[in-house]
Order: structure tokens, then C-alpha cells, then sequence
């Protein structure tokens, strides 16, 4: 199918109702025959669900994917798009097969995959997809004790807006308060959401950063792009519950980050990558938190291709394969850059620990000779030698 028919079909695959939509378009990307060895589905474990996809995970048992998580040099912790009303784990899988090869081959590097499969509105409404997201970041980091410095954030579309979301409310969780849905057992406590590390890196593919839809790209691009206003309007509509007439109109509860101004260092890693459309609707609102994000300090990279929406993991959208193989090659440059500087501060960190330990055994073992010493001091410097023993106690 031509790159043009393709736009075509999604614009009006997306403006449809989610259960139709999702009939078409788990229908066209489900995994084929040859996908199928790089995928290992991990069913609802009370901590997440979704997919582990790495070269011939299929056939392993758990302790056999544990061990491979183990041995990898990076983990791409990936948040499908669709938004937040349509989508699989699986549904770019050409996309996820090109970048571990690519990795593997440019770099070296072992990756796999955790790709989480969350709760699609309008069944279940913000704060659902976001508390998906938050639990399963925190099962690789805190059940699996996989290093933070190994770890890759990737999300495309809502994708990077729930990564966003999650990598905002768990830098300062007291910030907020997450309420699940299963309010049935009123006994039931809820656990404390905790602060999580921040990843290696983080890649935003074409993200979600506001609800609002004025930039001069949603006027200049709406013709090009298979996201329309009526899209807009739907996933707006199907994704959030109504605002209470008193709420200001300037509150920001979700996709707010656009509007902060200051503020990014604090919530993201160190090194961050847009890739961006320049005929997506998105563009704009995209590339100036990106602008933000690096006037506050982050490391932040933009790729820009003349294409529209999500090209990045919408691979039948590009007709230009070389550009795809120039942002996959891009892709693994940055993996590796932010593994290393990650693994750099991690062991800067140890070794500044190691030694600060290594002061504090010393200080305790001259302690332990102080109070003969100090009585000797007594006998022989009086008032001045009772202010020092104090003072060593």
C-alpha cells in the first residue's frame, strides 16, 4: 500500500469509534509468522502485562527470560501510541526488530524489549493508563532490580505521553496521589507510590504534549497528516473525564508539560531524543518542549524528517526507506551514548561511596582509642581537656 493510501486509511481508521478502530487495526499490525520468535507475552501478574520481545524469546520459561534480562546491555522500556484508545505491544514490530538488530550490530549492544500493554480509554479514563505505566516502570526497577543505567525509555504518540507522565510523577511522587479503580474492598490499603530512578535516556517518537490544538503546524499540516482536528476532539472526549464547571481553565492535570517553563531537569534523564514530523500536526508543540527541555539543561537531540505523524514506528507512512535506516542508525548512537554516560555517573557514584566508606572505617577505628587518650589529656590539660573528650563523644 503507497505511503499516501496508508494516511488515508488512518485518518479514518482513527476517527472511528475505539472498539471498530481497534478491530482494523489490530487486524492490519498483529505479529506475523516471522515476528512471532521475538515475542514472550507475559499475562497480568498483579505488576503489568504486555510483551518481552528479543531475538527467539518465545520458547523461554521465566527463569530463562530473567537471565536474558540479566545478560542485556540495555533494556527499551517501550509505551505503544494509539491515542491512548487503540494499540498493541506488538504493533510496530518491524520497528522493534530493526532496532535491536541495529543495536546488536553498530554497537555491539544485547536489547530487549519490555513493551506494556495498558488500559485503552474510553473503557478506562486517565489516570487508568498512566498508573499502568507507573506500576510497570517500577516492577523492572524494583521487582526485577534491573539498573536504571541500562534502562531506555521509548514511547510514540500517547505513548510518550504516558512515559512523560510517568517519569514527572514519580520523580517527587508526593506531588500527587494515584486512585485505582478496584475500590471494592474498602479494607484494602493502597500501596505508597515511591520515587523512581531516572532511565539512561529517553526517546519521545512524535509525543503527545498537549490537549490544545492552535500551533501553526495543526494549520499548516492537518492536509498532510492522518491526525485531524475530529481526532482531536474524540481522543479528548473518550480519554478524560469532564472537567467540574469550577475547575480553572489554566489547571493543569495531564498533558501539562507543554505548558511548563522550567523545571525539565528535575524529571527527565540526562539525554533525551524527539523525532519529529515536519508534517505532523504535532510538530510544533513537540519541538518546543524540546527547546524548553534544553534551555533547562537536558541533553536533547531532535530528528526531523519531512513526514508525517509517528514515521518513526508508522514505517509504511515513510517512502524513503533510507530515512528509516538513517533515524534506526541515530537511534542506536544515542542508546549507546546515553548507556555509557549512565554507566559513567553509576560507577563515579560507587566509587565515591567506596571511599567515603572507606574514610568512615578509619575514622571508627581511631575512635576506638579515644577514651584512653582523652583521660590522659585530662590529667594533663584540665577544664580544656574535659571540652575536648566532650567534644570527640
Amino acid at each position: 500500500m503507497p505511503p499516501s493510501t496508508t494516511i488515508k486509511v488512518l485518518r479514518k481508521v482513527f476517527a472511528m469509534p475505539a472498539p471498530a478502530a481497534r478491530l482494523i487495526l489490530n487486524d492490519v499490525t498483529r505479529a506475523r509468522k516471522e515476528h512471532k520468535p521475538w515475542i514472550k507475552k507475559v499475562t497480568w501478574n498483579l505488576e503489568w502485562k504486555g510483551c518481552w520481545i528479543g531475538e527467539d524469546v518465545s520458547g523461554l520459561d521465566e527463569g530463562s527470560i530473567r537471565q536474558r534480562i540479566d545478560e542485556s546491555n540495555v533494556v527499551l522500556f517501550n509505551v505503544h501510541g494509539g491515542g491512548f484508545r487503540l494499540g498493541t505491544p506488538t504493533m510496530y514490530m518491524d520497528a522493534y526488530i530493526s532496532w535491536i538488530k541495529t543495536l546488536k550490530l553498530k554497537y555491539g549492544l544485547n536489547a530487549i524489549i519490555m513493551s506494556v500493554d495498558y488500559r485503552l480509554a474510553p473503557e478506562h479514563r486517565y489516570p487508568s493508563p498512566v498508573e499502568d505505566i507507573v506500576r510497570a516502570y517500577e516492577y523492572l526497577t524494583r521487582h526485577l532490580n534491573v539498573e536504571p543505567h541500562k534502562i531506555v525509555t521509548i514511547g510514540d504518540s500517547a505513548g510518550a505521553a504516558l512515559i512523560l507522565e510517568m517519569l514527572f510523577i514519580t520523580h517527587d511522587p508526593s506531588m500527587f496521589e494515584i486512585v485505582t479503580e478496584d475500590t471494592d474492598d474498602d479494607n484494602s490499603t493502597q500501596p505508597v507510590l515511591e520515587e523512581l530512578p531516572r532511565p539512561a535516556g529517553s526517546v519521545m517518537i512524535s509525543p503527545l504534549v498537549t490537549d490544545e490544538t492552535t500551533s501553526e503546524s495543526w494549520k499548516e499540516n492537518v492536509k498532510y497528516d492522518f491526525v485531524s482536528q475530529y481526532t482531536a476532539k474524540v481522543i479528548k472526549k473518550d480519554y478524560f473525564e469532564p472537567l467540574d464547571p469550577d475547575t480553572p481553565p489554566d489547571a493543569i492535570r495531564v498533558l501539562g508539560i507543554a505548558k511548563l517553563t522550567t523545571g525539565f531537569q528535575a524529571f527527565l534523564p540526562k539525554h533525551v531524543l524527539f523525532y519529529v514530523g515536519d508534517k505532523e500536526v504535532l510538530r510544533d508543540d513537540a519541538l518546543d518542549v524540546a527547546n524548553k527541555a534544553r534551555d533547562d539543561g537536558v541533553d536533547v537531540e531532535t530528528v526531523m524528517e519531512d513526514c508525517v505523524h509517528d514515521w518513526f514506528c508508522v514505517r509504511e507512512v515513510v517512502k524513503d526507506k533510507k530515512i528509516l535506516e538513517r533515524a534506526d542508525d541515530k537511534l542506536a548512537d544515542f542508546v549507546e551514548l546515553s548507556l555509557r554516560d549512565a554507566k559513567e555517573a553509576h560507577d563515579a557514584t560507587v566509587k565515591h561511596t567506596s571511599s567515603y566508606d572507606q574514610g568512615l572505617e578509619a575514622v571508627l577505628e581511631v575512635d576506638e582509642d579515644i577514651p584512653e587518650m582523652s583521660l590522659e589529656t585530662k590529667a594533663t590539660n584540665g577544664s580544656n581537656g574535659q571540652q575536648n573528650m566532650a567534644l570527640a563523644a
